[in-house]
């Protein structure tokens, strides 16, 4: 059997291929590995850094060129180098970081260089296991001295929405940067003019993959422009904005919606192979 008129399947990782504890579930790496049986190359584009990605993607057995940090990183199949697209402008990440510390939150800067310069040492949840802890600067404005390529700010609910208003109050109408929440206990930044979905399309472009080949499957907001703009976009979960965009819904992972997607597929796409 095959999955036909597709080449290609990306996943969304947190939410998507991972539980709310990050557990990848022994089902859902079997599944993924149905998919690729199936002759579907599979590969990830996620929030999370090479480094935080590493395990699970060992795990998933994935080789193909991948995309991290919501876009602003991707592997260049010319030249196997990883390569960034995109980063915050020093200016901008200098305003948050003056501005952070009249809220009761904590944030990580990452950089192109590996780098994660935190503002506090408020500890986050699965710190040192599934997320670095990053070095922990008394003045983090004073440390910056390049772009950052994604910066990540924890706290609850309420105090992120305060940030968040206050912030685009200040950068107003001119601002170079999006917004979003990847979990109900963070907001991440980057700037507006990346995507997962322009770095999936960027990368598809060097494979020599039409768009219409590609299977999209995420559950937050930063994975609605791939879900929207390539061939069959799948939602795991509910989200509303995704709602509006997606072909098909299947359950998070811990209620087996990977194993739920490859039992769709093989129903709705398979065909034999003489």
């Amino acid at each position: 059997m095959v999955i036909n008129n597709y080449k290609l399947i990306v996943f969304d990782l947190d939410g998507t291929l991972l539980t709310p504890e990050f557990e990848l579930l022994p089902g859902t790496v079997e599944a993924v590995g149905k998919l690729r049986q199936l002759g579907l190359r599979v590969t990830v584009a996620t929030g999370r850094s090479y480094k935080s990605a590493q395990p699970f993607l060992e795990t998933l057995e994935i080789d193909e060129p991948m995309v991290f940090s919501n876009g602003s990183v991707f592997d260049n199949p010319d030249t196997g180098e990883r390569e960034v697209i995109c980063g915050i402008p020093l200016e901008t990440a200098l305003i948050v970081a003056m501005i952070q510390s009249g809220f009761n939150i904590s944030l990580k800067m990452h950089f192109a260089d590996g780098r994660i310069l935190k503002s506090n040492a408020t500890p986050w949840p699965d710190e040192g296991k599934h997320f670095e802890v990053g070095q922990i600067v008394e003045n983090l404005a004073a440390e910056l001295d390049d772009d950052p390529i994604k910066v990540v700010f924890f706290g609850d609910q309420e105090e992120l929405d305060r940030f968040e208003t206050k912030l685009a109050d200040i950068l107003g109408k001119k601002s170079q940067v999006r917004l979003f929440r990847s979990h109900t206990s963070y907001v991440e930044m980057t700037n507006k003019r990346v995507s997962k979905g322009d770095a999936v399309q960027l990368l598809i472009d060097k494979l020599g993959i039409l768009p219409e080949e590609v299977i999209a499957v995420g559950d937050q907001e930063n994975d609605f422009e791939m879900i929207r703009d390539l061939g069959l976009g799948v939602q795991a979960g509910n989200h509303k904005a995704l709602s509006e965009v997606s072909d098909h819904q299947i359950a998070h992972p811990e209620k087996q919606g990977i194993e739920e997607l490859y039992e769709w597929l093989l129903d709705r796409y398979g065909r034999e192979v003489s």
